[in-house]
């Protein structure tokens, strides 16, 4: 058995709206959110018009960088070239600073389109920089004194990026857990909605995986653009990366979800995430490829998307005993003609290891007339205090489900002896659409199976009864020891129609003494030579004992194979 219990805490569980239709968009195509930033446009030219993109300012080694980022929009029928015209930031105490322009920047427009242009420069100042306004200003160096000629201003509100640690105070760029968002400043009607964030242990080390689902309400195709999520603790800001690697292009009406992995430290709670989109300055030589040597990269925060106080978990449904589970719309991994089902759900204490087990049996329906491939998944344990534990899956050799048929997974999850038990809610994690990490497809509470002691019990799909018993043992007078041997009367039987396959669980007997020790073990099939039948079987148990105390205790385990070793499940016990 895995005697290592994963313990994570979990900032936010996926919601109900993974199982529910798409996201709406009005007719037009439109965001939903009433309080979505929309850049003031000024007039530039009688043919262009200009908006303020980007602004940046901060501290850096040996000063201040201030970059801004606008936008040119040529409303004529022809190539439009771009006045020469000088950029400036103007702070709040009345100071002028006269930025350079980046050398991938276009000199002309095409008609009807739009272009980006870049500026920036390091200011000798180490002290703090308010700015207040962004103006174009035509210069005439012909004449003496030189005359400049104010050509429009756009006031600096709320739109200056100082770093990771500036701190979101606009209302509009504030968001929700699960509102719907489209992406300020950019020109893409792509909307998201954040839907799952869970923590996970690594080899690299622990990392919190944030699930977005993009939605493209317009009629055309769309490709997702690039963007950043940030993780934010009261103290800390933890830069994430797209765990999806190239382009993702949504067809029209098409949703489609993306994740971003933050690794953070084994302890950290999130409070927020900063969306940041990529900007980039090119000196002297730089081409709009990147291909220069003085390319500046850098990002700017457009959105702060406020993460839940406490778990979810509460919020799903309650789950009952052999009902077919609703899965996420959105997923590929279930085959619409498998029911899946939980069937079998109980904890037991295991003494030895000092912790608490967990046993799920999920049984795996083919309702088609053809056989379906068995899905492979994970199923996770969520606790009433937020601390989500991993399972382990049975190893199967059965590839597919016959039809009409079943087939049964067991999972096996190590809690802490603390754990009672109450409030758990499980989660099927798809395991490979967002490789390395995980996916949650479905989430429900469960309440764990009461435990029945007596002579019947399940090993789905057997139901076993103990009609009588009885060990005896065997003294040898060679060695000093004894040896034993049990008789067991059980009445099996078996549901029609679920498949078996020899790594299916066996039944393992133990006997304790009077004092806990542990005397002897017999391991049985159900299934395959040697199987447990229906009337009397004869037992043989491994392992001696040098003293016999009388009352005994034998205990009936369920028992199964994992990846990670030996898992079992306490059946029954009897003394005699």
């Amino acid at each position: 058995m895995n005697k290592n219990w994963k313990r994570t805490v979990t900032s936010v569980v996926i919601t109900a709206s993974l199982m529910t239709g798409s996201i709406p968009a009005l007719a037009d195509g439109t965001p939903l959110d009433a309080n979505a930033q929309v850049a003031a446009t000024y007039k530039l030219t009688d043919l262009l018009d200009v908006e303020l993109k980007s602004v940046l300012n901060e501290k850096v080694l040996g000063g201040t960088r201030i970059g801004v980022v606008v936008r040119l929009k040529n409303k004529g029928d022809a190539i439009t070239r771009v006045p020469e015209y000088e950029l400036r930031v103007k702070t709040a105490e009345g100071v002028e600073y006269t930025l350079q322009p980046s050398a991938s920047n276009p000199k002309a427009i095409q008609p009807k389109a739009n272009s980006e242009l870049s500026f920036m420069s390091v200011i000798d100042r180490t002290d703090e920089v308010k700015l207040a306004e962004v103006n174009w200003t035509d210069v005439d160096y012909y004449v003496y004194p030189k005359k400049e000629t104010l050509i429009t201003a756009i006031p600096v509100t709320d739109t200056v990026w100082n770093g990771s640690d500036t701190v979101f105070t606009d209302p509009a760029a504030i968001k929700k857990w699960s509102d719907s968002f489209v992406i300020p400043s950019l020109q893409s009607p792509i909307q998201y909605t954040p839907v799952g964030i869970s923590k996970e242990s690594t080899p690299e080390g622990t990392v919190q995986v944030v699930q977005l689902l993009a939605y493209n309400p317009s009629d055309k195709r769309e490709t997702v653009p690039d963007f950043v999520i940030e993780g934010r603790t009261e103290t800390k800001v933890y830069s994430g990366k797209r765990v999806e690697e190239g382009a993702i292009a949504l067809e029209a009406k098409e949703e489609k979800y993306i994740h971003y992995a933050i690794p953070t430290d084994q302890d950290t709670s999130l409070l927020s995430l900063n969306l940041l989109t990529p900007e980039k300055f090119a000196q002297g030589g730089g081409t709009a490829d990147g291909a220069a040597a003085g390319l500046v990269q850098y990002n700017v925060g457009r959105l702060n998307i406020l993460l839940p106080a406490q778990s979810l978990a509460s919020t799903y449904d309650l789950y009952k005993l052999g009902t077919p589970m609703v899965f996420d719309m959105r997923s590929e991994l279930i085959h619409p003609d498998i029911d899946v089902s939980l069937v079998e759900f109980q904890m037991h204490e295991n003494e030895e290891e000092g912790n608490n087990t967990v046993t799920a049996k999920v049984k795996l329906f083919n309702k088609s007339d053809r056989p379906l491939a068995v899905p492979v998944f994970q199923l996770d344990l969520l606790s009433s205090d937020g601390y989500e534990y991993s399972g382990q899956r049975q190893s199967m050799s059965t590839a597919s489900i016959l039809p009409n048929s079943g087939v049964v997974v067991n999972y096996s999850v190590t809690v802490p002896k603390s754990e009672t038990g109450k409030g758990l809610a499980f989660k099927i994690q798809d395991t490979k659409t967002a490789a390395p990490y995980k996916s949650t497809i479905a989430a429900y509470r469960a309440e764990l199976e009461e435990k029945k002691k007596g002579d019947s019990f399940s090993v789905y799909p057997f139901s076993i009864k103990v009609r009588n018993w009885d060990v005896s043992y065997m003294f040898n007078a060679m060695n000093q020891t004894y040896s034993y041997k049990g008789k067991f009367f059980l009445d099996i039987k078996r549901e029609e129609q679920i498949q078996v396959d020899q790594n299916f669980s066996k039944l393992q007997f133990e006997i304790y003494d009077q004092g806990g020790r542990l005397l002897a073990t017999s391991v049985n099939p159900l299934i395959g030579a040697g199987r447990m039948v229906s009337g009397e079987n004869n037992i043989v148990f491994n392992g001696t004992s040098e003293q016999f105390d009388s009352p005994i205790t034998i205990k009936i385990f369920e028992v199964f194979t994992t990846d990670n070793g030996e898992a079992k499940r306490l059946l029954t016990e009897f003394v005699r």
